[in-house]
């Protein structure tokens, strides 16, 4: 039986596509990368980030930096985010049934506290984890379950990437793949994921079969 939910934080809970694209672009024109245009929308869509990078011609190197530029700009910007709509009635469905759930996001603690706040979230999560591994965020997750002291069979995962489902199946920890996210479900699917949810509401009923 599945004792806690862990929950991607950008795409997954929050709809923040479009401003991630707006300041990718203003990073782009200070370190000079190619932007993205409104025609990359969907082909990127469909990469691993892996592909992304090489197809935005964005160095591997200076991707650290860029996240620490980005998340500033991001903390900038937060206030102009909205949650998924019916995500939060979903979070507190959840909280009403004992289940408990987590957020653990490459994006920083400061910035999803701030935004937990604005849509009055505060304490529906126990607890906000911040990944420090981009390209392998199983690091992260078995971090997490050892503190826990938990099985991997005893938790679940929601994400909306690829990348998501790949960490979680080098660990046996059971994935729902949400469809409104980054990746593409085509993409998704290539991943084989445990579950796919294409509505807040699916996802609900998903995880109640689960708990």
């Amino acid at each position: 039986m599945v004792k806690h939910i862990l929950f991607d934080f950008d795409g997954t809970l929050v709809d923040s596509r479009a401003l991630l694209v707006k300041l990718y672009n203003e990073m782009a024109i200070q370190y000079r990368f190619r932007p993205i245009r409104e025609q990359d929308l969907g082909p990127l869509r469909s990469m691993s980030i892996s592909e992304r990078v090489d197809r935005l011609g964005v160095p591997v190197l200076q991707i650290p930096k860029l996240m620490v530029a980005g998340r500033q700009l991001y903390h900038e910007n937060i206030r102009s985010l909205q949650i998924v709509p019916g995500m939060k009635e979903v979070i507190a469905k959840l909280a009403t049934q004992g289940v408990k759930s987590s957020i653990l996001s490459s994006n920083s603690e400061a910035n999803i506290r701030l935004f937990l706040r604005k849509n009055k979230l505060e304490g529906a999560f126990k607890e906000i984890i911040s990944a420090k591994h981009i390209f392998g965020k199983h690091h992260s997750i078995r971090k997490v379950m050892k503190q826990w002291g938990t099985t991997p069979t005893r938790m679940i995962y929601v994400g909306d990437e690829l990348r998501d489902i790949e960490s979680c199946k080098k660990l046996g920890v059971p994935i729902v793949a949400v469809t409104w996210g980054y990746d593409s479900p085509q993409l998704l699917h290539s991943g084989n994921p445990d579950h796919m949810a294409n509505t807040p509401g699916e996802l609900y009923r998903t995880l109640m079969s689960l708990s």
